[in-house]
């Protein structure tokens, strides 16, 4: 099973802990498994009042796109799924829980989006790197992805995640892409369930609906943006960069 859902009860509300387990080795998704995750988030998100995201992979949060399936892909499933990457960045940041992702792994290119889209990232130290690499394999950054990333780091580092520079868990930390480390595994859960009850304790009819306001401003940029970015990744599948760029996401999917 790609993604695993379990409800606990907490002391002021319920946690829905999603788990994923996707495509190996890299743990990366297809067009499919990226609407099932959107689609298992927000199911989630009808009986629970927080939810927590894991990945059940040891060395994996998420590489994001697999990059071995959109080189196999005709063009015309190469830019659905692009675009489904696209289309997923908005419905992640519009999701109307609150939600936390634990990354005990890499989260690059697609996972580091998924990630900055949560409320609350925290890694576990020593796993592994966060980033946006999609442009050190030679592929433009939507502006939708820009957009989250305005939201959560300190300005003077964007241009470092515009770069497609990876960092570790201390360097995230720094430049507020995470909001904390953790040096195991049981402390990374306890740090994550220690925010969660923080969430639960707000009176939700005052913490979501400022949630949303706050969201909006980022969402109606994103949603002013969507037909421009689509525009642009629709123009570069048919470019020789794309099939450069896909090659080398396919060769770094191992393990």
């Amino acid at each position: 099973m790609s993604f695993t859902i379990e409800m606990e009860e907490r002391k002021n509300g319920r946690l829905a802990h999603i788990s994923l387990l996707t495509l190996p080795p890299n743990n990366t998704l297809s067009r499919p498994l990226l609407k099932e995750l959107i689609t298992t988030l927000r199911d989630a998100g009808k009986d629970a009042d927080v939810i927590l995201c894991t990945s059940a992979h040891p060395k994996f949060f998420c590489n994001g796109l697999d990059g071995a399936l959109l080189v196999a892909g005709s063009p015309q499933e190469r830019r659905e799924t692009i675009l489904a990457m696209i289309d997923a960045a908005l419905e992640l940041y519009r999701l109307p829980k609150p939600w936390i992702v634990e990354i005990a792994g890499h989260a690059m290119a697609g996972g580091a989006v998924i990630a900055v889209a949560a409320d609350n990232r925290y890694m576990l130290s020593g796993s592994g790197r966060i980033g946006f690499s999609e442009l050190a394999m030679g592929l433009p950054l939507p502006v939708c992805f820009t957009r989250m990333m305005h939201a959560v780091v300190t300005p003077s580092y964007v241009r470092s995640l515009l770069e497609g520079m990876a960092f570790k868990s201390d360097e995230a930390l720094q430049m507020g892409l995470i909001d904390g480390v953790a040096e195991t595994a049981q402390a990374l859960r306890s740090l994550s369930l220690k925010r969660a009850d923080q969430i639960l304790r707000l009176d939700p009819e005052a913490y979501l609906p400022t949630r949303q306001l706050y969201r909006s401003t980022i969402l109606e940029q994103m949603e002013r943006d969507l037909e421009r970015d689509r525009d642009l990744a629709s123009k570069l599948i048919e470019l020789p960069v794309f099939a450069r760029a896909m090659a080398a996401i396919a060769s770094r999917n191992k393990s």
